[in-house]
């Protein structure tokens, strides 16, 4: 091995320079045609997800690589302990929905792609006609429009694109709810699914039971109860779409501090106002370090 190698390095010396650069751009072009045929396809990918956070160019492609050493794995729900309760806030160990709420969902779980943000469904995709179908549009317009003075429509901040159900004061009761420039949750035309801000225990329960899995910034930057619910992927899924509302309803009690309960198609909003202490609300700004940080990344990429 010492002499084959020797050889080699007798070889490149004995090399003029003309030759030496040729052979460096030579053995350059082949580790490098098929990095950049990988970076291509991946680009590819990102630009046929759709407009959604990120710039929808190679600006937005990259700034979401720089972003993948923040990742984490999205399935698991070891983290959901009593720390996390204590870095979500006030209250951040009530649980608004009930086991029994939610049931299994039938596998298996849909592909999500790789990138960073934005962050969609690959498989499972919910249908055109799921998608426009009154029921599927009316998730959070509904809530809205039978609270107008507590919720409200607009474009999403975080996906700057699509429609996103907000707290319609200007200052929320909760700190998340701040931090999220008052949005609850969004949903995304091109494969159905959605993204809210759980509790921990919340949170924890849709991902066991198959019904989401965590943002892959979640823990990191973002905060760790942001769970993107999946798309209904036919008829019956969409019939048991009051997973998703009630899903939501605990979203919007969490943010707003009001309780949201439905009657005959009716919704309604009783105070349900929650004590915030100041051990926890100092807890909260300590675990929220990583935010300046998300906010600082958001400018640069127009995350806004």
């Amino acid at each position: 091995m010492t002499t084959q190698f020797t050889t080699l390095t007798q070889f490149l010396r004995d090399l003029r320079p003309r030759n030496q650069l040729i052979l460096i751009a030579v053995t350059s072009a082949a580790l490098g045609i098929p990095v950049l045929r990988i970076a291509i396809e991946d680009y590819r990918g990102y630009i046929a997800l759709g407009p959604g956070g990120p710039p929808h160019n190679v600006i937005g492609w990259f700034g979401q690589i720089l972003l993948k050493p923040f990742k984490k794995e999205p399935f698991h729900t070891s983290c959901y302990d009593e720390k996390s309760f204590q870095k979500a806030g006030p209250n951040g160990s009530v649980a608004f929905l009930k086991e029994e709420d939610v049931p299994a969902r039938e596998a298996p779980r849909p592909t999500v792609g790789s990138w960073t943000a934005p962050s969609r469904q690959l498989t499972d995709l919910a249908s055109k006609d799921i998608i426009d179908s009154q029921r599927y549009q009316s998730f959070l317009s509904s809530l809205a429009s039978e609270s107008p003075s507590k919720l409200e429509i607009a474009t999403s901040v975080v996906e700057r694109h699509g429609q996103a159900l907000f707290v319609a004061s200007e200052k929320p009761s909760h700190p998340i709810a701040k931090s999220m420039y008052r949005e609850i949750g969004h949903m995304h035309g091109s494969d159905g699914s959605m993204h809210l801000n759980l509790a921990p225990r919340d949170a924890k329960l849709v991902l066991e039971r198959g019904w989401g899995q965590r943002h892959p910034l979640g823990g990191t930057i973002l905060y760790l109860g942001d769970v993107m619910v999946y798309a209904p992927r036919n008829e019956e899924e969409l019939e048991l779409g009051d997973v998703l509302v009630g899903v939501l309803m605990l979203s919007i009690t969490r943010a707003t501090g009001y309780l949201i309960t439905e009657s005959g198609g009716s919704y309604t909003l009783t105070e349900r106002q929650f004590a915030t202490t100041e051990s926890s609300l100092a807890q909260w700004k300590r675990a929220w370090g990583h935010v300046l940080l998300f906010k600082v990344m958001s400018n640069i990429l127009m995350i806004r």
